[in-house]
């Protein structure tokens, strides 16, 4: 394993410039701070984007993720979620700046793909507007920079790649089907983000804490309008009812390249590692990131 890597040693077909200008996605799509939040799902869901930069007069004030309206929203219309069934209404929040995080961490045009991963590692982030002074004109995600990695793996001929077993997180945490969304969100590693699902001692999936939480916020939704017709019901939700059983899993001697193709292909964002058919540790999309800003630098 090399080192260091020299973002500027090996052009690509993304330029060889190493600005953010070659990797970002320009003219993103925005919304309006003032935007409802089922306006804002639609958006996510028609493009399949993650994050929104939220825009007033072309300066970035906020930005909304997907995560930040699961959590408001359990991806419910408003419809669904605001009203009970005689049409009343419900608490809940139902406006973009009610739930968009502010301020935002912005970078110039010039600023490099290094110092963006180096950024989302280190402020937990997973997307970063680019400004030209106070304007916005574009955004770059840690896709945007997985896709980087793979690319620079494959003009070097594998001089900055690695493999899994020196950056999975070991041992694998694990819930079983008939868990609580509250029990499993209780029992996650927060810094990894996901757990394998197990049954009889074999892997039968694997949830993101995005989906735990969607699930605690239907339950949360199901019991207040509950509660506004007088009812009691059970609205507890298991973690089979929001795992992912679509397993695609690695071996711990995967180079990390083959491991970013397959976050990209399959639109995931964490990978199971298996050994001897055992779940032994799970390698996430930021352990990638984390390695790629570790070994690049600008010339």
């Amino acid at each position: 394993m090399e080192a260091l890597i020299d973002m500027h040693s090996s052009p690509s077909s993304r330029g060889a410039s190493g600005t953010l200008q070659t990797v970002m996605t320009p003219a993103p799509v925005i919304i309006d701070r003032d935007a409802t939040l089922d306006q804002a799902l639609a958006i996510l869901e028609n493009y399949g984007f993650r994050h929104l930069p939220v825009v007033e007069c072309n300066r970035v004030i906020g930005i909304l993720s997907d995560r930040d309206l699961r959590l408001s929203t359990a991806m419910l219309s408003s419809a669904r979620r605001l009203r009970d069934r005689k049409g009343r209404k419900l608490p809940g929040a139902e406006r973009v700046f009610e739930v968009m995080r502010a301020p935002v961490h912005c970078l110039p045009l010039d600023a490099t793909p290094s110092q963006a991963a180096r950024d989302m590692v280190a402020r937990e982030i997973g997307a970063i507007p680019v400004v030209d002074g106070e304007c916005l004109v574009g955004i770059v995600t840690e896709t945007d920079l997985l896709r980087l990695f793979l690319e620079r793996c494959r003009s070097s001929h594998g001089r900055c790649d690695d493999l899994t077993r020196y950056h999975m997180h070991q041992p694998l945490g694990c819930v079983v089907p008939e868990m609580s969304v509250e029990e499993a969100l209780d029992a996650l590693d927060r810094k990894i983000g996901h757990a394998g699902v197990v049954q009889d001692g074999r892997l039968v999936g694997i949830v993101a804490e995005r989906d735990l939480r969607v699930g605690l916020a239907r339950a949360m939704i199901k019991d207040a309008r509950a509660q506004s017709e007088g009812r009691i019901e059970d609205v507890s939700m298991r973690v089979r009812q929001v795992m992912t059983e679509r397993i695609v899993d690695i071996e711990p001697g995967t180079p990390l390249s083959c491991c970013a193709g397959r976050m990209l292909d399959a639109h995931i964002s964490a990978l199971p590692v298996s050994e001897d058919g055992l779940p032994v540790g799970i390698l996430t999309q930021r352990d990638i990131l984390e390695y790629f800003a570790a070994i690049t630098r600008v010339a």
